[in-house]
């Protein structure tokens, strides 16, 4: 099974996105740094997150019985002690699922070191890619890059003019297969969620027009991190155990 993550703009696209990122294992105090480019061409798949990604893959089984769910993808960091659920909802139950549908619960019930990073409700913006439409699935895209930005001085729509204008460039990257733009509810967080078949030619996005070093289109719009990650499972409206694709 794969589910088809339709991204046209928020006008017409009928789905909000909830996303919940989790950092694993004892907290030093200290924010994360971010990680290096390109991403490790290994994945590093730790303690905490093997004994972790059966119970949210379980949780986020539940959720397909709720009315407006649509479908998740659970994704593991392959640089962090990370685990992300991005999950698509009917505009009428995004906002108001989001008290109940937490997959951190679920992992504090294994005594799982685990805090959340960042959870908040999305619209979908903008999309453009080498594909008609962003489907989501551990055979077809394997890999999943998110472009992470805290927007400065409520900077988010010009952000968003520069990435219509700039993000086509990435697309001649090899297997970048497309490219999912999305702005917090809040507007403090604008993400992209790219889908990959592989990141072995990463480092050719950095040699394209607002990408490269000292020429990246968000300056002066946002602070930006990478998170790049293994997509574990897709879960779509209504399913049970043994129907989603594992990675």
């Amino acid at each position: 099974m794969s589910i088809n993550l339709t991204l046209r703009t928020s006008a017409d696209s009928n789905v909000v996105a909830l996303i919940e990122r989790l950092e694993l294992g004892e907290n030093s105090g200290q924010e994360p740094v971010a990680i290096p480019q390109p991403p490790n061409r290994t994945p590093v798949r730790t303690r905490e997150q093997s004994l972790a990604l059966p119970a949210v893959m379980g949780t986020v089984r539940g959720w397909s019985r709720k009315e407006g769910f649509l479908g998740s993808v659970v994704l593991a960091s392959r640089d962090h002690n990370r685990i992300t659920v991005y999950s698509q909802f009917e505009p009428d139950t995004g906002d108001d699922a989001q008290p109940a549908l937490r997959v951190l619960d679920s992992i504090d019930a294994l005594g799982i070191p685990a805090r959340t990073l960042d959870r908040r409700t999305y619209d979908l913006m903008w999309r453009d890619g080498n594909e008609a439409l962003t489907a989501v699935s551990p055979l077809h895209t394997p890999v999943v890059h998110f472009g992470l930005f805290t927007v400065l001085d409520d900077q988010a729509d010009a952000l968003l003019e520069k990435v219509e204008a700039t993000a086509p460039a990435s697309l001649v990257t090899p297997g970048l297969r497309t490219i999912n733009f999305h702005r917090s509810h809040d507007r403090q967080r604008v993400i992209n969620f790219g889908t990959w078949s592989t990141f072995e030619h990463f480092h050719v996005l950095h040699e394209q027009p607002g990408f490269t070093t000292g020429e990246k289109y968000w300056q002066g719009l946002a602070t930006f991190e990478n998170d790049y990650f293994d997509v574990i499972g897709v879960i779509g409206k209504n399913a049970t155990a043994g129907e989603e694709l594992l990675g």
